[in-house]
């Protein structure tokens, strides 16, 4: 059992996003009871107050109930309970740092890290006021944290305008061999035999306005995926 907190400076906007959106990816895993989820602040300025609305319309707009999420303050004596502290930003590891006199087991991150860019923060939108992009920011680094903890890849079709597209996408997040060829029967090969990176693969699908000979195609690839026991689709779209 991995226990997981994910903190921010309020916890009413990046944390229970982050908290809501890798319970989910978890779940879709298969993996739920190998985790526990959580969120909390550093500070105690929104302690009882529940997700900020701009964000709670973007998470319950995916499918998300955020009700009974209300804020609260990691507490000192917490160090033991929690595998991972995982923050928003360095202020969060710094303060998580200064509650807990330290970091001796090594168990404080910031989540960033784990995106495919990796970057130095997610930004509080409680400031920015972009709630759909510190959104954006946090599945990104959700779904890295994923990876680096089970080897379960994430492969986006979503922008996916040709087949070509596609390929590149599996090349990319996949890490072929230069030799690989691009077609049906060459991704059975890969998925069943051949070195390639990823255990497991979640996939979303293309958007319903992208050419219908895309759709159709990366159906034809989901299948493949599934036929080889190593993929599933996310229909969801991005906000």
């Amino acid at each position: 059992m991995t226990k997981i907190l994910f903190v921010c400076h309020g916890n009413i906007c990046r944390s229970p996003a982050a908290e809501l959106l890798f319970r989910d990816m978890v779940t879709r895993a298969g993996l739920s009871e190998d985790y526990i989820i959580s969120s909390a602040a550093t500070t105690s300025e929104e302690i009882g107050n529940p997700v900020y609305p701009p964000m709670r319309r973007l998470l319950e707009k995916r499918g998300f109930d955020c009700t009974g999420m209300v804020a609260r303050k990691v507490q000192r004596a917490e160090y033991s309970d929690w595998d991972l502290f995982i923050g928003m930003d360095a202020e969060n590891r710094w303060d998580l740092r200064r509650i807990f006199q330290g970091d001796p087991a090594g168990k404080i991150r910031i989540l960033p890290e784990y995106a495919e860019q990796p970057r130095e923060e997610i930004a509080d939108p409680w400031y920015t006021r972009d709630f759909a992009g510190s959104l954006a920011e946090i599945e990104d680094s959700c779904y890295g944290l994923l990876e680096n903890l089970t080897g379960i890849v994430f492969l986006d079709f979503s922008e996916c305008g040709d087949i070509p597209s596609l390929y590149a996408e599996m090349r990319h997040k996949m890490k072929w061999e230069s030799w690989y060829g691009e077609n049906l029967d060459a991704l059975y090969d890969i998925l069943t035999g051949l070195p390639h990176h990823g255990k497991r693969f979640l996939i979303r699908m293309p958007i319903p306005d992208s050419p219908p000979e895309v759709r159709l195609y990366a159906e034809r690839i989901l299948a493949v995926f599934q036929d080889a026991g190593k993929g599933e689709a996310i229909n969801e779209q991005p906000v």
